[in-house]
Order: C-alpha cells, then sequence, then structure tokens
C-alpha cells in the first residue's frame, strides 16, 4: 500500500500489503453471479457502500442485494462474462456482458420469453483494506428494451414506430393476461 508520501507499505514478508483488487472485483462477481451469494457484499462491501445505476437514486447494500433478486426473479438463468479488467488506484473497471432470458416480471414489463444479451462498463471503488466503497454501473438498457420488443429496431421509420407501437402493447397486454393466470392472481 502506497502511504500519501508516497512510501510503500509492506507487509511482514516484505511485499505491498495492499488487496489485490482485480482479484476482490473477481471475487465479488463470481460470487455475487456464478454463485448468487449476496453474502459476499456484507464481507466486501463497507456498511456505507453506495451502488449507482442508470436512472435510479444511490443504492445503499440492502437495497442493492433486493434489486439484484428482482433481477433473477426475471432472469433466472441471468449470467454475467467478465471480459476485461483494468486497475488503477483504488478503482477497477470491469467490461461485461449480462446474458439472460426474461421469464419473469422486470421493470414492469411482463415476461416475454426473450433472451437479452446486456453489454456493461462497471467501476468499482475499493478503499485501502479492500472494501468496496461505491460501484458504478452503465449499461444498454435502450439495447435491452430493444431485444425485448419494447421499443422498436434501430432506424425504423415513423409507420413502423407506430405499428410497433400497436402490436407492442397489443403483446404487452396478452403478456400480462398471461403472467396472472399462471400466477393465480
Amino acid at each position: 500500500m502506497t502511504t500519501s508520501e508516497g512510501t510503500t507499505v509492506r507487509n511482514a514478508a516484505g511485499h505491498d500489503a495492499r488487496p489485490n483488487l482485480k482479484a476482490r472485483t473477481r471475487e465479488l462477481a463470481a460470487r455475487t453471479f456464478d454463485k448468487r451469494d449476496l453474502t459476499v457484499l456484507d464481507e466486501l462491501a463497507r456498511r456505507d457502500a453506495r451502488y449507482y445505476l442508470p436512472g435510479r437514486p444511490p443504492l445503499g447494500n440492502n437495497a442493492f442485494k433486493e434489486l439484484m433478486l428482482h433481477l433473477w426473479q426475471a432472469k433466472p438463468d441471468l449470467s454475467l462474462e467478465l471480459i476485461d479488467l483494468v486497475a488503477e488506484g483504488q478503482y477497477v473497471a470491469c467490461r461485461v456482458r449480462f446474458t439472460g432470458t426474461q421469464l419473469g416480471e422486470l421493470m414492469g414489463i411482463p415476461p416475454t420469453g426473450r433472451r437479452v444479451e446486456l453489454d456493461e462498463i462497471l467501476i468499482v471503488h475499493w478503499d485501502d483494506e479492500g472494501r468496496l466503497i461505491d460501484f458504478h454501473q452503465e449499461a444498454d438498457y435502450l439495447g435491452m428494451l430493444t431485444q425485448l420488443g419494447v421499443v422498436p429496431p434501430r432506424n425504423t421509420g415513423p409507420l413502423g414506430q407506430l405499428a410497433h407501437t400497436f402490436t407492442s402493447a397489443a403483446r404487452f397486454a396478452w403478456l400480462k393476461r398471461k403472467a396472472r393466470r399462471g400466477s393465480g392472481r
């Protein structure tokens, strides 16, 4: 670990005492997405950690856990591919790809049964002890909504957009009725 004076703090074996933040980030990803183990946040994140996701106010640990449970319910086969990891100081930037099939309600969208692929950039900020301070996500939500059929494909003209609106309204009404019948409501 490097102090504010620029000297490196070493452990008893003479190695840099700073935790390996890339390894921490890999552990966070593997335990959260491969093992679906949300206790990893209790172990690796500070109590005051914040999660910044597009279109939402900052989330704390418990709200982030609730969001993950919602995502797993909406996409039971959700998986993460860690494509790139770059570390600089106390930050690790990741390029990831999420894939999953929407089999449950997602952000008010009834189950579509469609498989989606979502590319994201994640920036994880760690403290000197290797505890998560904040987590920033940038995602292609427009691409996901297009894959789910909520918005028309790119370069759709005005008449195509109008047709998409009417067919989508009918399709989503049918999907909602189907989901209600399936849940007994």
